[in-house]
């Protein structure tokens, strides 16, 4: 689950490179059921609902933990405005699955359900003309 959460964001990671990224296929369902786990630790009242004061609490406890350095379980400090593109303040499960499977998506070239390693590739190299 660690090597596969959020595979979509990590193509807008900066500190992601091309050895970071798995050697494996990941499923569009593996990137759900890593967005719903993610989603799950930062909703600390457990109500579906993530507001901006729970991220910015988990984001401190992140931080005073020394962080989170995988690129593939760190929780940005832009997860939230991508989730809440409205500004609404408040982030349901679904809002919360749209932007890393957007970002699925656009790298699932052959739009199987899955990103292959070259894939993957592909979509760091096209993420880097983005600079």
């Amino acid at each position: 689950m660690k090597i596969v959460a959020l595979i979509a964001a990590s193509l807008l990671a900066t500190t992601v490179s091309a050895q970071d990224l798995p050697d494996h296929p990941i499923t569009r369902a593996e990137v759900i059921a890593a967005a719903k786990v993610q989603f799950q630790r930062i909703d600390a009242n457990h109500d579906g609902i993530v507001t901006r004061e729970e991220f910015d609490a988990f984001r401190a406890k992140q931080a005073a933990a020394g962080g989170d350095s995988n690129p593939f379980t760190h929780v940005g400090g832009h997860w939230f405005d991508h989730a809440d593109p409205n500004g609404t303040g408040r982030v349901t499960l679904e809002q919360a699955e749209q932007h890393p499977l957007q970002l699925f998506d656009m790298a699932d070239m052959n739009h199987d359900g899955v990103i292959s390693p070259s894939e993957a590739r592909m979509a760091m190299a096209l993420r880097s003309f983005g600079k």
